[in-house]
């Protein structure tokens, strides 16, 4: 079951349409509230600081399920390819996402820091030279040399987008004016619904640099509990498991994704974003550990992989970054990026 929040968002039914009209209120405050805090940023009344080095700062418009931490972990990869040394700075709620992060990149250090600016400051210290903030379009007490926005063709609707809590949005569209990069990602829907929406964007924002990705899965790894890795790679299709577990933003994506490349699932199990897993939750995934392989998000499965008996066998669907347009404009935004105080 999905979390009560995404079905308000996402339901038709009439008890989710009057709670929905209930929330207006709600979503005209927080509005305002976004309104007057950027204004106050644009105007000097609240300060931006920058940093000793060059950063780049991924984020999104909504709340959660875009692909931000196998992007931000893809910006930092490339840029130790480009000859940098990357950090990857974050707020590290949950603790999941650090895990995550140091298990997809294991030489790029990951520092957890709710104030970006002192996070960045720390990462210098330390020996790097550039930092990709994860999360960190709406932290704007630090003013990185470049954001990219992504903007998920899962999550986009066509009306009015609704702000929290009547739906998923953070910042209207007119946000975007803040960025270097728009990327409109998807995972299950098709390109035609990608390229669309970001035709929709180009009229919105004609001078923004665009970008469209496929956040697509490549195979499946076992999840190594005791040394803390994933390895045996593995395809998709015909793999057969008892329990699929997604304590992620838009779990409806796994599962399509999943269906999609052929993968046999028994039983579906959703839970909230950051999921802290309680014995009950424990209980429930053994037992059904029992009649085969668990299948897990990455960032489920290093929570999970402790609880579990060790004999439990995790698999963790591999996540590939596939551009399918606009990478000049990825490689000029890296490439200015890396010039900077070289």
């Amino acid at each position: 079951m999905g979390e009560w929040y995404r079905r308000l968002w996402e339901s038709d039914a009439a008890a989710y349409r009057a709670v929905s009209m209930l929330l207006l209120p709600a979503e005209w405050a927080y509005r305002f509230v976004v309104a007057a805090r950027g204004a106050a940023y644009d105007a000097g009344l609240f300060q931006s600081a920058s940093s000793s080095i060059p950063t780049l700062g991924v984020g999104n418009l909504t709340v959660g399920g875009t692909g931000k931490t196998p992007i931000t972990a893809w910006f930092a990869a490339r840029l130790g390819r480009l000859g940098r040394n990357p950090a990857v700075v974050l707020r590290g709620y949950g603790g999941d996402e650090v895990r995550v992060h140091r298990l997809l990149n294991p030489g790029v250090p990951v520092q957890v820091a709710p104030d970006r600016v002192s996070g960045v400051e720390r990462a210098h210290e330390e020996g790097a030279d550039v930092a990709v903030l994860d999360d960190a379009f709406q932290h704007r007490r630090i003013r990185a040399d470049a954001y990219v926005v992504l903007v998920a063709a899962e999550e986009w609707a066509a009306a009015r987008p609704k702000m929290l809590p009547r739906g998923p949005w953070r910042e209207p569209l007119s946000a975007l004016r803040r960025s270097s990069l728009v990327v409109t990602t998807r995972k299950h829907a098709s390109v035609e619904r990608c390229e669309e929406i970001a035709e929709r964007l180009a009229a919105l924002e004609p001078d923004l640099p665009r970008a469209r990705a496929h956040i697509a899965l490549s195979g499946l790894a076992r999840f190594d509990a005791a040394n803390r890795c994933i390895s045996e790679a593995r395809p998709l299709s015909g793999f057969r498991c008892a329990l699929a577990v997604a304590g992620v933003a838009n779990p409806t994506a796994v599962w399509a994704q999943l269906a999609e490349a052929g993968t046999e699932v028994e039983k579906q199990r959703a839970f909230p974003d950051h999921h802290r897993y309680t014995n009950a939750d424990i209980a429930f995934i053994t037992e059904h550990a029992g009649r085969g392989p668990v299948l897990a998000t990455l960032k489920d499965a290093v929570k999970l992989a402790p609880a579990l008996p060790p004999a439990t066998e995790i698999y963790v669907p591999i996540q590939e970054i596939e551009w399918e347009a606009g990478e000049d404009e990825v490689d000029k935004l890296l490439a200015g990026l890396v010039q900077k105080d070289a």
